[in-house]
C-alpha cells in the first residue's frame, strides 16, 4: 500500500472521549502501515484555517498519544468557524456579503494549507456543525485543484443529535455527569421538602434531559421538542399533582433550549416563582414550595470518559481509519453506530438531516409518560 497522510482534528464542543477517538485513528492507521503518517490539527477549524507553523504536528509518533484515552475534553483543542455555516436569514443584504466574503476567505487558506501538507484524507471528530465546515472546505479543495479530499466524520458530540447514530461520543459521559448532578440534588431537597428545576444542556435537542430525566427520576421533564412539555400550565398541573400525592421532593428537568423556542429567556426563573406563588400547591402542603433554579452547565461536558464513551471512541475511531485508507472517488462521509453496527453515511446525508431531535413517536417518550408524573395519574 503507497504510503497516506492522514489529518486529524476535533471541532465543535468538546466531548469526552475525544482522546480515545484520536488515539484509536493513529493505531489503526500506524497498524495497517507504519509508513503511514498522522497530522494532527491544534484547536479545530481555526487551526486547519490558520498559520501552518503553529497550528499542526506532523508525522505524529505513539508517545504524543500516549496516556490520553482516560483524560476527558480533547488535548489537540478545539473550536469554531462560525463562518462556515450558512449565512444567518436575519442578516441584511451587507452582511451577508460580508459573511460570505469571511467563508471564502476562510476556506482559501483552509484548502491551500492541505494541499502544502499532502494530505489523502481527514478524520473531523465533532457534530454537525463540524461536518457541514469541512464539507464545505473539501468542496472548495475539489473546485480549486480538481481532485477530492477524502473527508471522514466521527461524531462526537455531547448533544447526541447526529442523524446516523444512535450514539454520538461524549453523550454517555454526559449523560451520567447529569444524573450524579440530579441524584445529589435530590438529597438535599428531600431533606428540605423543596422543588427543584435543573436546566442541562441542549440548546436544540433534548435527548441530555430525556435520558436523564428518566434515569433520575425526575417528576417531569421540558424538551424543546414537546411543546406541551414546557407549557407553564401543564408543568404547574404536574407540580399539583406531586404536591397532592404527598411528594417528599420534586425535580424538574428542562433543557437549556427551552428557553429559546418558547420565546421566554427567564422561563425558569418564571416556573420558580408560579410554583412557589401557586394557591393549589400552597393549600396541599401547608406552605408555599420552596423552588430553587439548577444549572449544571459545562459540568456535565467534563471529567473522565466513561467506558462506553472510550469503547464507542475506539469502534469508530478504527472504522474512521478504514475509511480514510480506502481508495475511490474520496467522497466525505460518517462513520455512525446504528444497532450496535457500525455503519457508513454520506457526508452529505448526515448534514442534511441532522440535527436529530426527538421525534413524537420515539420509545423514550412513551416510557417517560409511563414513569413521571401525570397530571390524572391513577395511583
Amino acid at each position: 500500500m503507497a504510503k497516506k497522510r492522514i489529518g486529524i482534528l476535533t471541532s465543535g464542543g468538546d466531548a469526552p472521549g475525544m482522546n480515545a477517538a484520536i488515539r484509536a485513528v493513529f493505531r489503526r492507521v500506524k497498524m495497517v502501515s507504519p509508513a503511514h503518517e498522522i497530522v494532527l490539527f491544534h484547536e479545530g477549524l481555526n487551526g486547519l484555517a490558520g498559520r501552518l507553523q503553529v497550528n499542526f504536528d506532523r508525522n505524529i509518533d505513539r508517545s504524543r498519544v500516549r496516556d490520553i484515552i482516560h483524560r476527558g475534553g480533547t488535548f489537540i483543542g478545539t473550536g469554531r468557524l462560525v463562518e462556515l455555516a450558512d449565512p444567518p436569514e436575519r442578516l441584511t443584504a451587507a452582511e451577508r456579503e460580508a459573511w460570505l466574503r469571511k467563508q471564502r476567505e476562510i476556506t482559501d487558506v483552509a484548502v491551500v494549507n492541505l494541499r502544502q501538507l499532502g494530505l489523502d484524507a481527514i478524520v473531523v471528530i465533532g457534530g454537525d456543525g463540524s461536518f457541514k465546515g469541512c464539507a464545505r472546505i473539501a468542496q472548495a479543495y475539489e473546485e480549486r485543484f480538481g481532485s477530492p479530499l477524502r473527508v471522514v466524520g466521527l461524531p462526537a458530540t455531547i448533544d447526541n443529535d447526529i442523524w446516523g447514530t444512535e450514539f454520538s461520543v461524549g453523550f454517555d459521559t454526559a449523560l451520567n455527569n447529569t444524573v450524579d448532578a440530579l441524584r445529589k440534588l435530590r438529597d438535599t431537597i428531600d431533606s428540605h421538602r423543596r422543588c427543584a428545576i435543573l436546566e442541562v444542556m441542549g440548546n436544540t435537542s433534548g435527548w441530555i434531559a430525556l435520558c436523564a430525566g428518566i434515569a433520575g427520576g425526575a417528576a417531569t421533564i421540558m424538551l424543546p421538542e414537546v411543546p406541551d412539555s414546557y407549557d407553564p400550565e401543564q408543568v404547574l398541573e404536574r407540580i399539583r399533582r406531586a404536591a397532592h400525592m404527598d411528594y417528599r421532593y420534586i425535580i424538574v428537568v428542562m433543557a437549556e433550549g427551552v428557553r429559546k423556542v418558547s420565546g421566554r429567556p427567564h422561563l425558569g426563573e418564571e416556573m420558580c416563582r408560579l410554583i412557589e406563588d401557586d394557591p393549589e400547591v400552597r393549600e396541599a402542603l401547608g406552605r408555599p414550595l420552596e423552588t430553587r433554579l439548577n444549572t449544571i452547565g459545562y459540568l456535565a461536558r467534563g471529567g473522565h470518559p466513561s467506558a462506553f464513551d472510550n469503547l464507542l471512541a475506539c469502534r469508530l475511531g478504527v472504522a474512521a481509519a478504514d475509511q480514510a485508507l480506502l481508495p475511490g472517488d474520496g467522497r466525505p462521509v460518517m462513520v455512525g453506530l446504528v444497532s450496535n453496527v457500525i455503519v457508513v453515511h454520506p457526508l452529505e446525508a448526515v448534514t442534511s438531516q441532522s440535527p436529530r431531535l426527538i421525534r413524537e413517536d420515539d420509545e423514550l417518550l412513551r416510557v417517560a409518560s409511563s414513569l413521571l408524573v401525570q397530571q390524572d395519574q391513577p395511583f
